[in-house]
């Protein structure tokens, strides 16, 4: 089983350098390695077998491979009023029963399960857009700029050539020329926010409306008094059991020896649905959490953006014992644009270096000051 995810190894490790945030990641590596787990354990024979096992009267008619394959493909269905009451009396199993007069809104039809490995590899195709667009965006810019200044121990080569050309770069031939760089990422952290919400309403669209409240209503249930079951009434319903069904029934229509319609009934097994109910629980959570820590990162963005004495004192978290008039004063220099590379610099540089970086760039606005 370990081998089978061999090969997300690759996928966890962190890049030398970084050009988002810890909320970026949660959308491109987190939300994507969970999504092919989850893809590989529902495609994965060596599990729980086959997806469906259908058992009837197979005497006659259709045999067992064609009776499986029809009922994975045009979907089965349980009894909504057969989901209340006590397994073996009031019938045979949640949701199981017999047919006869029955009302026609009391059949639940399950209609999903053999798309549910699609959507979650288009979910992780639509989590790394984002990040796809960023890297397209980013272009390596933020790489060529740091390149070797990331080592503890700070080279000649520094000192000599590239501190004047890394101040040169952003205080004179750069300046101002990075807006565009900084609004592309912003653009990408909403495009996060608007996929996972768009996601949640696009299970809820998949699942028949049942994945909005999912997660809740299996919390609930889960958070009810254990009653011993001679006195239960059996007025509440286990989600899982209703949304996602173990046991389910299926019609097969079917033409009798004299040519008179026959209608077979039977009773199909989804053990992929033991691990469905988990994965749309654990999916409900983790969209609800992401959901509100990108709201939290968009709104932080367009606060840091019309609050510029904020990017001040996000520099002076980055570096110690400079004066906050120094950073101040670069920072006031900069635009958006610029504060924001000048930002991504600090995560990714030595912080001797990134300090003597600060101070070279307030020296040379002094000295433009002067020459003014």
């Amino acid at each position: 089983m370990i081998d089978l995810f061999m090969p997300f190894r690759s996928f966890l490790k962190f890049e030398n350098v970084c050009t988002d945030n810890n909320v970026f990641r949660m959308h491109y590596k987190l939300s994507v390695i969970i999504l092919l787990v989850f893809t590989l354990l529902v495609t994965s024979k060596q599990f729980f077998g086959e997806p469906i096992h259908c058992m009837g009267d197979n005497d006659k008619g259709p045999g067992k491979d064609a009776i499986n394959s029809y009922c994975w493909i045009y979907g089965t269905y349980t009894l909504k009023s057969r989901l209340i009451g006590r397994e073996g009396k009031n019938m045979a199993y949640a949701g199981i029963g017999p047919s006869e007069d029955i009302e026609d809104d009391d059949e639940m039809r399950h209609t999903y399960y053999q798309w549910v490995c699609f959507v979650l590899l288009g979910q992780a195709a639509l989590f790394y857009t984002p990040r796809y667009l960023w890297k397209i965006w980013e272009g390596g810019r933020l790489k060529a700029l740091v390149t070797d200044l990331a080592n503890p121990m700070i080279t000649k080569d520094w000192s000599e050539y590239r501190r004047g050309d890394l101040v040169a770069y952003m205080s004179y031939t750069n300046l101002y020329t990075h807006n565009m760089y900084a609004l592309h990422f912003a653009f990408c952290e909403l495009l996060n926010l608007v996929n996972v919400i768009g996601q949640i309403f696009l299970l809820d669209l998949f699942l028949g409306g049942t994945f909005r409240n999912y997660g809740a209503a299996v919390a609930s249930f889960t958070q009810l008094p254990q009653v011993p079951e001679n006195f239960r009434n059996y007025t509440s319903v286990n989600p899982m059991e209703k949304y996602f069904p173990k046991l389910t029934k299926c019609w097969l229509r079917n033409y009798g020896p004299s040519g008179s319609m026959q209608l077979k009934d039977f009773l199909c097994v989804l053990p992929l649905n033991i691990v469905n109910e988990k994965i749309f629980v654990v999916l409900w959570f983790w969209l609800i959490f992401l959901a509100l820590v990108s709201t939290v990162a968009v709104l932080f963005r367009i606060v840091v953006f019309c609050l510029p004495p904020l990017r001040t004192f996000m520099i002076m978290g980055q570096i110690r014992y400079v004066k906050k008039q120094v950073i101040s004063k670069v920072v006031k220099r900069f635009s958006f644009g610029d504060w924001f590379i000048l930002y991504l610099l600090g995560k990714n540089m030595n912080p001797i270096i990134y300090k003597d970086l600060i101070i070279e760039l307030s020296k040379e606005f002094d000295n433009k000051a002067v020459m003014i």
